[in-house]
Formats: C-alpha cells, sequence, structure tokens
C-alpha cells in the first residue's frame, strides 16, 4: 500500500498532532499531557474523529497484531473505544504494559508516516 498516494501532508500533520507525535512540526513537550484524540474518541460522526481513524486505517498495516488489538481498542474501530484496564484484561497484561505499548505503536505509525511525507516533498 503506498500511503502518499492516499494521504497529504496536512493528514499526516493532523494524525501525528493528534497522538502528540514529536515528529510533528506543531510539537510542543508537556508533562502529563492528555493526548489530543481523547477529545474526539465520542465523536464517532465528527470530521476530525473520520479523518482521524483514516489515516490510522491507510498506515496501520505496519503494526504488530497485539499493537492493532490495542490501538483498534483504544480508538474504538468498528466499536466503542475501550479504557486500559479493560484492555489490560483482554490481554491478560497491566494497564501500564497497555499504556506502553500503545506509545511504542503510535511512534512507529508517525515514523512511517514521517518517511511517507519526506517522499512527497
Amino acid at each position: 500500500m503506498n500511503v502518499k498516494s492516499e494521504l497529504t501532508r496536512n493528514d499526516v500533520i493532523f494524525f501525528m498532532d493528534m497522538i502528540d507525535s514529536v515528529w510533528s512540526p506543531n510539537f510542543k513537550p508537556q508533562i502529563f499531557k492528555q493526548k489530543p484524540y481523547y477529545k474526539i474518541l465520542n465523536q464517532k460522526n465528527s470530521d476530525d474523529y473520520k479523518r482521524f481513524l483514516g489515516v490510522y486505517k491507510a498506515i496501520r498495516h505496519v503494526l504488530t497484531e497485539r499493537e492493532l488489538t490495542v490501538l483498534d481498542e483504544i480508538y474504538g474501530v468498528d466499536k466503542e473505544g475501550s479504557q486500559l484496564k479493560t484492555i489490560a484484561a483482554i490481554l491478560n497484561i497491566s494497564p501500564e504494559r497497555v499504556r506502553q505499548i500503545s506509545k511504542e505503536a503510535e511512534n512507529k505509525l508517525a515514523k512511517k508516516l514521517l518517511s511517507q511525507i519526506k517522499k512527497c516533498n
């Protein structure tokens, strides 16, 4: 799948901003800051949620099965989103480990998107 042909530079930056990626040109470091996408997860019909999920679905093929499960649950792909405790119980791991997996997966997505956007320039 060629992400370049499906996503615009603005889509990539939007997604990176939503996951609070350090590689976003708009990144501002803050301690204990909630990820911006949490504000839109309950707004399934909003343009922002659809855009966020569209970028995620276009790039999610780079993730492992476990990473996919965690992010699909958090983002509410094809259902309501789940909390870390719920995901932890499903996977039989701690909520902290779920948070770590989601962070690693989002970093992997951001790096892939960044490499794609550099090819566009």
